[in-house]
């Protein structure tokens, strides 16, 4: 089956040239030449490596960067000026010269999509997609909101182990404020409507009473 890649470019000649590096009996090309366009086509697609051109104008890099990962899990590849900078926030897993796109970047990608961890996490009874955002227990499988599914992998990483509000909020809605965590409550009692029998008496999603939740097995 044919790996799908995101090849993010303003320039169209640019992108076009990096789209005809990829073979198409391995390979299913996209390309993007805006922040909306790679974002409608991720949600789209089931990507499998994204490339990013840094010298791309007009592109606020670190934050479509983080809007991508919020929706897919593929590796990120970027396109980069040597001695370029990048920024910390930004998670890649490799970056290519643009001067050496023709030789590495082919090379580059097919490392990243054989590098990938595994797309499911399992724990216990319950299957979490993490390419498709869904979880599964027995034989009932439930779609999931970008948030749910940031919520359900953060806890089932962290099994039998009480992650507090505080953090839930850093790693699922990026801040630090805690002012008002209804949001999380909401969203903790939508997941439990897609992963307990029973949501009104919780086995696997359980609140540990003014501190955070946890996921038990």
């Amino acid at each position: 089956m044919a790996s799908t890649v995101l090849i993010i470019a303003n320039d169209l000649n640019a992108a076009k040239a990096y789209a005809g590096l990829f073979g198409k009996r391995e390979f299913s090309v996209v390309t993007a030449h805006s922040g909306r366009q790679a974002l409608t086509l991720t949600k789209s697609n089931n990507l499998d490596a994204i490339v990013l051109d840094m010298t791309s104008p007009r592109l606020n890099a670190k934050n479509l960067c983080k809007r991508l990962h919020s929706e897919s899990t593929a590796p990120l590849i970027l396109i980069a000026l040597p001695n370029a900078r990048i920024d910390g926030a930004i998670k890649h897993v490799g970056v290519v010269a643009r001067a050496l796109v023709s030789k590495r970047l082919l090379a580059r990608v097919k490392s990243a999509i054989d590098a990938r961890p595994p797309r499911t996490l399992t724990v216990g009874t319950i299957t979490l997609d993490l390419e498709r955002r869904r979880v599964t227990r027995g034989n009932k499988s439930h779609d999931l909101t970008p948030k749910e599914f940031d919520l359900l992998e953060l806890l089932m990483r962290r099994k039998e182990e009480m992650v507090s509000r505080k953090i839930i909020i850093k790693e699922v809605w990026h801040t630090d404020y805690l002012g008002d965590t209804r949001t999380l409550d909401v969203h903790m009692r939508w997941l439990r409507q897609k992963v307990e029998d029973d949501p009104s008496k919780p086995q696997h999603l359980l609140t540990t009473r003014g501190q955070g939740y946890k996921f038990v097995v």
